[in-house]
C-alpha cells in the first residue's frame, strides 16, 4: 500500500462540516455532492472489531476523481451534553491502530492515519468501501464523522455520522 502525506487534510476537515447535511444539489461550479450511507452496529463490545460499510454515490453532474474519506471527531448527540468516545483517532506514519482493514485497499493514507484516498466514480456509479475498525477500550457512545470528498474538487463534500454503543 502506497502512503502519502497530505499535509492540507487538517485544514480541509475544518472546512468540510458546512457541507454536511447541505440540502443544495449542486456545488457553485455545478457537479453534485456525493450522496452517502454507512451500515454500521448499533451495538458493539469493547475492543472488538466492527465494520462500517460505506457507500458513496455519485449523482453527478460529472466524475468524482478521487474518492476521499476522513475520520473526524464528532460533537455530542442532539440533546446530551457529553462528548463521544472517537472510534478513530489520529495515528502516526499512515498508520491508525483503530483502522485494522480496509477494502478496497486505499490509494493512499494521511501521515495521521485519518485520510484514505480511493479511485474515481463515474457520474451514477457507487463505490462500497469497508473499515474494519477497533472499538474503544471504554464503554459508552462512540462516533466519528465521515467526511468524503472529490480529492480534486472539496467543494464536493458531504458528511455522514458513524455512531455506536460500546458495552461491556
Amino acid at each position: 500500500m502506497r502512503r502519502s502525506r497530505f499535509a492540507a487534510a487538517g485544514a480541509l476537515l475544518w472546512l468540510i462540516p458546512i457541507a454536511c447535511g447541505s440540502d443544495a444539489g449542486l456545488t457553485e461550479g455545478g457537479k453534485g455532492y456525493p450522496e452517502l450511507s454507512v451500515d454500521f452496529p448499533s451495538t458493539a463490545m469493547i475492543s472488538s472489531p466492527a465494520d462500517a460499510v460505506l457507500t458513496v454515490t455519485n449523482p453527478g453532474p460529472g466524475d468524482i476523481d478521487t474518492v476521499a474519506v476522513a475520520f473526524a471527531t464528532i460533537a455530542p448527540s442532539p440533546g446530551t451534553r457529553e462528548l463521544p468516545l472517537p472510534i478513530v483517532g489520529r495515528g502516526f506514519d499512515g498508520d491508525n491502530p483503530s483502522v485494522l482493514e480496509v477494502v478496497p485497499e486505499p490509494r493512499a493514507i494521511s501521515e495521521d492515519g485519518v485520510v484514505y484516498t480511493f479511485g474515481r466514480i463515474e457520474e451514477g456509479e457507487s463505490m462500497k468501501i469497508t473499515f474494519t475498525l477497533q472499538m474503544p477500550t471504554e464503554a459508552g457512545i462512540a462516533a466519528n464523522s465521515l467526511q468524503v470528498y472529490d480529492g480534486r474538487d472539496v467543494e464536493r463534500a458531504r458528511g455522514i455520522r458513524l455512531q455506536t454503543t460500546v458495552e461491556r
